[in-house]
C-alpha cells in the first residue's frame, strides 16, 4: 500500500499540469542548468560539470550533488551526512585532489577531503575532471580533480532559505550580491546553517546473525551533526579576495550491531569530533603584452578535537590510549599561473605552486600511540606546464602535452600527460588521453588519527603508476529534441597503491599493495525536448589487486579492491510547468567488498527520489520531496564473502527522508 501511494506521488509530481491562471516561469538555468556543449571545452580529458541550481531546494549536499557523475564513486562512513570521500575511475579518495575557486583544500594532516563539510548552498558549479588534468590544477591531482566554483552573482539579490527534513533536521540560509567598487566590482556573502538529532529506527540483529530470534528494531543514536559556515567574497577585472569559515561538530557513533540495547545494559556512547576551519585567500590576475597572468595566496588554519566520551560512559571508538586529542594545523600557499598564445597554433599554459603546512597534536597517551610524534613540518612544490597545439587550419585537431613536477619530503617525481581531440564536423568528437603520476604519503595516512586510523606502521611509499581514455561524443538534435551521448574507455595501473584497509568495526590502517590494475567505461548522456529533460550515466569498474601472492601472509592477488563496485549508474527525469518543475531520479550502485581479502561485501543498493518546486509568487518558491521512497536502507546488507548468513551495516543508513524548502528571492 505504502509503495502504490509513493509512486501514486512520483507519477503525480511529474505530470502534473499548470495550476492556477498566473505564469511564473523559472529560468532556465534554474530548471535545466547552462547549455550542454559547453562542458567539454573545460579540460583536453574527460570533465563533468555540474550545476547545482538544477536542484535547489532538494537539500543535496556535495557527496550527493556528486553521485551522478560517471567513473566518480563516493564512499560513505556513518551513513547519510557523515564523513563522505570520493573516488575517481577507482583511484583511492587520496588520490583525488579538491579544490574551491582554484585553490586547493586536501590537507597533509587528512588522508582525503571530506566532501560532507564542504558547503554546498553558495556554489554556482562543480568541475570534474577525470584522467588527464588541466594545467591550472598542481600535480598533486593524481585521481582526479573536482573543482567547487562558489557564486559570483553580477546582479544585486538577497537569497533566504528554510528548510526541514526528517530525523530532526532543519536548516538555513541567506545570501546577498552586491555591486561595490568601481567597474565590474561586486561583493558576495553568504551564510548556512543546518543541524540533525540523526536518530532514526533500524533493523538491528544484535551482533548475532545466527540466531534471528533475538532481533528487534533498534535506535540509532549518537549519530547528530551540527553545520555552520559562512562567506565572504569580493572581485573585479582583477583582484580576488575571499574569506571562510566553517564548523562541524559530528557524532561519531559506534557500530550498529548489539549497541542501542534494549536489554537494560548500560549504553555505551560513541564519540564525538568538531572540526572549526578558516580560510584566507587573495589573488590578481594582469595582463601583459601577449601573457595574461596571476598571483596568488592562501591561508588555511584548521583544528579538530576528537573526544570518545570516556568519561562519560564506556566507549569502544579509539585506540587503546586515546580518550581525547586535538590536530591544529596550518598552511600557506602560493601560485603563480601564466598562459600565453605562441603564434596561431600554439597555447601555452605554466603553474608553480607551493606549500608550507605544520600540525600539532596533543592529547591523552597521543605521543606513545603515535611513536613521540607530536608536531610534523611538511614543504612541497608543484611545477606543471602545458601547450595545446593546433594541427590543422580549422583548429579541429589538437594535442595537448605537459610535464608535471613534485617536491616533497626531499624527493621529487617528474610525470608526464598528453591529449589529442578530433571534432569531426558539427556532430563528432573524439577525445584520447594517457600519462604517468605519481603521489608521496602524506602525514594522516603514515601516523593516523590518533583514534581510529593506527599508524601505517614500517612505512609507505611513493604511489607511481600510468593511466589513459579514450571518449567519443557524439550530440545533435533528433525530431524536437536536442541529444547528447558520450562513451569513454579508461584504464589505470597503479605500483604502490596506498590503500584503506578496514581491519575490523573500530581500526583501519593505510597499507602500501604492490600493484593494482583499473579498467572501466563510463557513459553520460541527456536529451532535452519541450517542457522534458532526461539525464544518464553509468560506469563499469573493474579494479583488480595484483600484489602478488607470494608477497606476504594474506593473498591479495587477482582480488577486487575494496568500495569500487563493478556497475553504478544514475538517472534522472525532469519536466517544467507553468508555475515549476518536477523530477523523478534512479541511483544505482553494485555490490562491492569492504576490504582488501575480499571477506565482506556490501549488497547493491537502488534508491528512487522524486520532488516537486512550485512557485508561490515571483519571488518565493516551495520545493517538497522524498529520498528513498521505498524505504530500502533495511535491505542494504553487509554479508560474509564465502560463508554465513546476511549481517547488517556496521553503520545503517536512515532510510526514507521527507523534506521541505521554502525559498525567498528579493
Amino acid at each position: 500500500m505504502t509503495r502504490t501511494v509513493l509512486l501514486s506521488f512520483a507519477a503525480s509530481a511529474l505530470f502534473c499540469g499548470a495550476a492556477g491562471a498566473a505564469v511564473i516561469e523559472l529560468s532556465e538555468e534554474e530548471v535545466f542548468g547552462a547549455p550542454m556543449e559547453e562542458d567539454r571545452d573545460y579540460s583536453p580529458g574527460a570533465v563533468t560539470v555540474i550545476r547545482p541550481a538544477e536542484k535547489k531546494g532538494e537539500q543535496k549536499n556535495l557527496p550527493d550533488l556528486l553521485e551522478s557523475v560517471p567513473g566518480l564513486r563516493v564512499i560513505r562512513l556513518n551513513g547519510r551526512n557523515g564523513y563522505s570521500v570520493a573516488s575517481v575511475r577507482g583511484s583511492t579518495s587520496s588520490q583525488v585532489a579538491v579544490y574551491a575557486d582554484g585553490v586547493l583544500i586536501n590537507l597533509q594532516s587528512e588522508a582525503a577531503v571530506d566532501l560532507s563539510a564542504i558547503p554546498a548552498d553558495g556554489v554556482e558549479r562543480v568541475e570534474v575532471y577525470r584522467g588527464y588534468i588541466p594545467a591550472r590544477f598542481g600535480a598533486q591531482a593524481m585521481g582526479g580533480v573536482i573543482n567547487v566554483v562558489t557564486k559570483s552573482p553580477s546582479e544585486p539579490e538577497t537569497l533566504l532559505s528554510l528548510g526541514a527534513g526528517s530525523y530532526g533536521r532543519s536548516r538555513g540560509s541567506v545570501s546577498r550580491a552586491e555591486r561595490l567598487g568601481a567597474g565590474s566590482g561586486k561583493l558576495f556573502a553568504a551564510l548556512n546553517y543546518e543541524a540533525s538529532d540523526g536518530d532514526y529506527k533500524y533493523f538491528n540483529d544484535n551482533g548475532t546473525p545466527y540466531t534471528p530470534e533475538d532481533d528487534y528494531a533498534g535506535k540509532r543514536r549518537d549519530n547528530a551533526f551540527e553545520n555552520a559556515d559562512a562567506l565572504l567574497k569580493w572581485e573585479d577585472g582583477h583582484w580576488k579576495l575571499k574569506g571562510a569559515w566553517i564548523r562541524r561538530n559530528r557524532d561519531l557513533p559506534l557500530a550498529a550491531p548489539g549497541m542501542d540495547r534494549r536489554d537494560g545494559l548500560p549504553q555505551r556512547r560513541g564519540a564525538i569530533l568538531g572540526t572549526e576551519k578558516y580560510e584566507f585567500s587573495a589573488g590578481r590576475r594582469q595582463t601583459s603584452g601577449a601573457v595574461e597572468w596571476g598571483l596568488s595566496a592562501n591561508y588555511v588554519n584548521q583544528s579538530k578535537k576528537y573526544d570518545s566520551r570516556r568519561g562519560e560512559a564506556p566507549s569502544q571508538i579509539g585506540g587503546a590510549y586515546v580518550s581525547k586529542s586535538r590536530y591544529r594545523g596550518e598552511r600557506f600557499s602560493w601560485a603563480l599561473d601564466a598562459n600565453a598564445a605562441a603564434g596561431r597554433s600554439h597555447f601555452t599554459e605554466l603553474l608553480l605552486e607551493g606549500y608550507s603546512e605544520t600540525l600539532n597534536v596533543d592529547g591523552d597517551g597521543l605521543y606513545q600511540y603515535l611513536g613521540g610524534i607530536s608536531g610534523y613540518r611538511y614543504e612541497g612544490f608543484d611545477f606543471q606546464l602545458q601547450d595545446s597545439i593546433a594541427l590543422d587550419r580549422a583548429g579541429s585537431l589538437v594535442l595537448t602535452p605537459s610535464l608535471r613536477w613534485h617536491k616533497q619530503d626531499g624527493l621529487d617525481k617528474t610525470t608526464w600527460q598528453i591529449g589529442l581531440r578530433k571534432d569531426f564536423g558539427e556532430h563528432w568528437s573524439l577525445k584520447a588521453t594517457g600519462g604517468t603520476y605519481a603521489r608521496a604519503p602524506n602525514m594522516y595516512e603514515r601516523y593516523g588519527d590518533g583514534a581510529y586510523i593506527l599508524p601505517a606502521g614500517n612505512g609507505l611509499s611513493w604511489e607511481e603508476g600510468k593511466q589513459w581514455d579514450a571518449g567519443l561524443r557524439w550530440s545533435g538534435r533528433a525530431g524536437r529534441a536536442d541529444l547528447y551521448a558520450e562513451v569513454t574507455c579508461f584504464g589505470r595501473e597503479s605500483r604502490n597503491l596506498i590503500e584503506f584497509d578496514m581491519e575490523s568495526p573500530r581500526f583501519a590502517r593505510y597499507r602500501n599493495i604492490a600493484e593494482s590494475h583499473v579498467n572501466g567505461v563510463e557513459i553520460e548522456g541527456g536529451a532535452e525536448w519541450g517542457s522534458w529533460k532526461l539525464a544518464v550515466s553509468g560506469t563499469y569498474l573493474g579494479a583488480v589487486n595484483d600484489t602478488p601472492d607470494d608477497s606476504g601472509a594474506v593473498r591479495f592477488e587477482g582480488k577486487r579492491l575494496p568500495n569500487r563496485p563493478e556497475w553504478t549508474g544514475t538517472a534522472r527525469l525532469t519536466r517544467t510547468f507553468s508555475r515549476g518543475s518536477a523530477y523523478a531520479e534512479v541511483q544505482y550502485s553494485g555490490a562491492n567488498y569492504g576490504d582488501s581479502s575480499e571477506k565482506i561485501f556490501f549488497d547493491a543498493r537502488t534508491l528512487w527520489n522524486a520532488g516537486i518546486k512550485y512557485a508561490l509568487s515571483p519571488s518565493a518558491s516551495l520545493f517538497v520531496g522524498v529520498d528513498d521512497i521505498f524505504d530500502q536502507a533495511d535491505d542494504w546488507k553487509l554479508r560474509a564473502a564465502e560463508n554465513g548468513p546476511a549481517r547488517m551495516l556496521w553503520h545503517p543508513t536512515e532510510g526514507r527522508y521527507f523534506y521541505v524548502t521554502l525559498e525567498w528571492k528579493f
